[in-house]
Formats: structure tokens, C-alpha cells, sequence
């Protein structure tokens, strides 16, 4: 059987096909890729370099995130969106 993506099972619970319990097994199974978006944030260093600010943890593998560890990420994103700004275009 083949994973669906974050976007495929958004747009399966728009439609209501998918309830959020069923997303929720599914995830819980690892029927579904990252929800994560593609959408990277910099920071500018004191030279003026864009970086991209990660957060990992390593050694996890295949085992499954704690309800803290969700939390963290959560909390993490919300600094970035804070702090870093999406990469300019180039012209």
C-alpha cells in the first residue's frame, strides 16, 4: 500500500472522505508523509548570509514523536515564523 502526502489527506478531509481520527490512525501507522511545508524561512547572519534555522532529533528513527516533542516543534516553528523571513526572489 502506498503513503499518501500531507496535501493528499488535507484535501481528502475538505472533502470529507477523511475524518481527523482516520488521519490520525493513519499517521500513527506511517500511511502518511510530512505535513510539513516546503515554504523556508532565513536568517540573516552578520554578514548578511541567509541561513536556514533546522530542529531534528536525532537518533529517532522510525519511532514516533511524544506529545513533548510535537510540542518543541511546534513552539520552534512559531520562533521562526517570528524571527526568519521567506528567501527573497531573485530578479
Amino acid at each position: 500500500m502506498g503513503k499518501l502526502t500531507g496535501n493528499d489527506v488535507e484535501t481528502l478531509k475538505k472533502e470529507g472522505i477523511l475524518s481527523a481520527t482516520a488521519i490520525k490512525e493513519m499517521e500513527d501507522k506511517g500511511l502518511v508523509t510530512s505535513k510539513r511545508k516546503s515554504n523556508k524561512k532565513y536568517i540573516k547572519t552578520a554578514n548578511g548570509k541567509l541561513v536556514s534555522p533546522l530542529l531534528y532529533f536525532q537518533g529517532i528513527g522510525k519511532d514516533k514523536y511524544s506529545k513533548r516533542m510535537v510540542e518543541l516543534r511546534d513552539e520552534f516553528n512559531s520562533l521562526v515564523s517570528k524571527y526568519a523571513i521567506k528567501q527573497p526572489t531573485k530578479k
